[in-house]
């Protein structure tokens, strides 16, 4: 008797067991290694992020350093007056920034309030009225009771955002004066480009609504920050207990990033900081140990190629004599057989059913399109791609579901379609409408052929331009005993191989059940297919 060691089902067996081992230690080696990798971003990151919000922290508080300068001359200042022969100076002391341009004073007395616009253009200082809106806030901070107090607010003024910081005091006369800043925040925002113009993370400010008080793109200034794609659950604290970070896709770079979240409270102002720094990958830690991997991976797939091939070669030799056995009983037999016109036409209307049927299973071109997009978002969208195998998985089960009589009923029939709809949207995007369904519970239970509705939806996408701009539609329905789907006309003219075969094995599996109710056709500007269902499986 033959040793079982010599069956092509054993050394399949021994195939699958070491591509299993190899595959293991893969995923194994592969994720100790990716987390790692992130530790080590994480890290670099960090530091990154250290370094960039202690520059702009810096900037901020240089912004308003001129306030400080000026406080330190009110205590030689007594009244108004002398306040006012020192203008020079204390306009000086104030726009000592070289990028702040803009500021004002008002000084209130007994008798009447003085207000004043200074600027500063090429180091000369000039004085004029005082502007609407310095003025509006000046006569707020004024009724505030507080004799002494620093605070700031943001107001849009014409296209842009100003940010008004001001400091107000009491004279030894009892006279009180409050001055303050004038910040453009789109000019700042320029100045903003060239500090630290070579690090790799970038900054941004929000207020406490969200809004942008700074971006490295001007026109989001003033505008709400947009919540992006998160990668992380939930923030994870930094070790000063008032930081945060998170991993997230970044709306404007549209890249995986660390967000780093830390506050910017200065002048009464409770700002966020933003920072975010690109994901760094440490491929040099890492070089060495995926080459092995590699290595042991296509070794593994050699070994699984080389045994399948020597079984399949061994099975094939086996079949041929069996073939042989079974065209010699034929040629004995044949003569003993007798079969009517009706039974032939019959026997072969089911041939051509089984071999359309065997067509619709093997499709190298929808497998090839579905790894390719897998393939894309294994990177951009993990979880994603996790649920586009399950997909998969569940319509090649389908597709290679055995059905005798090649019926299936309608409701295992959407089942299926929503599963190769799904991954036909990861393929296509907003250029495929979602798939619209409208089936009579009566016609759920009844029956169509197998896979009736995915050669619908294959022809529509294969024979259609699709674009975000148009986008194709398709749509499923109840109409009579008819189940009809539709898509909208927008004919390609490079199609290939349009030779109707999937219509071909529509009329030819309803003309084998009996029916001629089958058709299909343009209607208007839409592409119609009406599909009888059938009343037994």
């Amino acid at each position: 008797m033959r040793s079982p060691i010599y069956s092509s089902r054993y050394f399949i067996v021994i195939g699958i067991f070491i591509f299993l081992c190899f595959t293991g230690i893969w995923f194994f080696m592969s994720g100790k290694l990716t987390k790692h990798t992130e530790q080590i971003s994480v890290e670099l990151a960090t530091k990154n992020y250290e370094l960039k919000s202690n520059i702009i922290r810096n900037e901020f508080y240089s912004f308003i350093k001129g306030i400080d300068n000026l406080e330190t001359l009110l205590p030689g200042i007594r009244s108004k007056n002398e306040f006012i022969k020192q203008e020079k100076i204390a306009a000086a002391l104030l726009l000592s920034h070289p990028n702040i341009n803009k500021g004002w004073y008002a000084i209130i007395s007994p008798t009447d309030t003085v207000y004043k616009s200074i600027q500063k253009n090429n180091n000369l200082y000039s004085s004029s009225p005082i502007l609407s809106h310095q003025k509006t806030w000046a006569r707020q901070e004024l009724l505030s009771p507080d004799s002494a107090r620093r605070a700031g607010k943001v107001v849009t003024i014409a296209d842009t955002l100003h940010w008004l910081v001001s400091s107000k005091h009491k004279l030894s006369n009892t006279e009180e004066l409050i001055f303050g800043l004038d910040i453009n925040l789109k000019e700042l925002q320029h100045y903003l480009w060239g500090v630290d113009a070579k690090g790799r993370a970038s900054a941004f400010v929000i207020d406490e609504k969200g809004y942008y008080v700074t971006n490295p793109y001007e026109q989001l200034i003033g505008t709400k920050m947009e919540d992006p794609s998160k990668l992380s659950a939930e923030r994870i604290r930094l070790n000063d207990s008032v930081s945060s970070y998170e991993f997230v896709i970044s709306p404007i770079l549209e890249l995986p990033v660390i967000r780093y979240y830390t506050p910017l409270n200065i002048a009464s102002m409770k700002w966020t900081m933003v920072i975010d720094t690109p994901v760094l990958v440490v491929d040099e830690d890492t070089k060495a140990i995926e080459k092995y991997l590699m290595v042991m991976f296509i070794s593994a797939t050699f070994i699984i190629l080389f045994l399948i091939a020597w079984a399949q070669a061994k099975w094939q030799r086996e079949f041929m004599l069996r073939q042989q056995t079974e065209m010699k009983r034929q040629e004995l037999s044949i003569e003993k057989q007798a079969l009517s016109l009706v039974t032939e036409r019959q026997q072969k209307d089911n041939a051509l059913l089984q071999l359309n049927s065997l067509k619709q299973k093997v499709n190298p071109h929808f497998l090839f399109n579905s790894l390719s997009s897998l393939n894309a978002l294994i990177e951009k969208s993990p979880e994603l791609a996790k649920s586009f195998v399950i997909k998969l998985s569940k319509v090649y089960r389908y597709v290679l579901e055995s059905y005798p009589n090649g019926l299936v009923t309608v409701s295992e029939e959407l089942q299926f379609v929503n599963e190769y709809f799904f991954l036909m949207k990861i393929r296509f995007g907003e250029a495929l409408e979602p798939l619209e369904i409208k089936i009579s519970t009566v016609h759920m239970e009844q029956s169509i052929p197998f896979m009736s509705l995915q050669t619908l939806i294959e022809n529509a996408v294969k024979h259609n331009m699709l674009s975000k701009e148009k986008p194709l539609k398709i749509k499923i329905e109840s109409i009579g005993e008819h189940i009809v789907v539709t898509n909208n006309l927008q004919l390609r003219k490079d199609v290939r191989d349009s030779g109707k075969q999937g219509l071909s094995y529509l009329q030819s599996t309803y003309a084998y059940f009996g029916t001629d109710q089958f058709k299909y056709g343009e209607e208007d500007d839409v592409y119609k297919v009406y599909l009888p269902v059938l009343k037994t499986i």
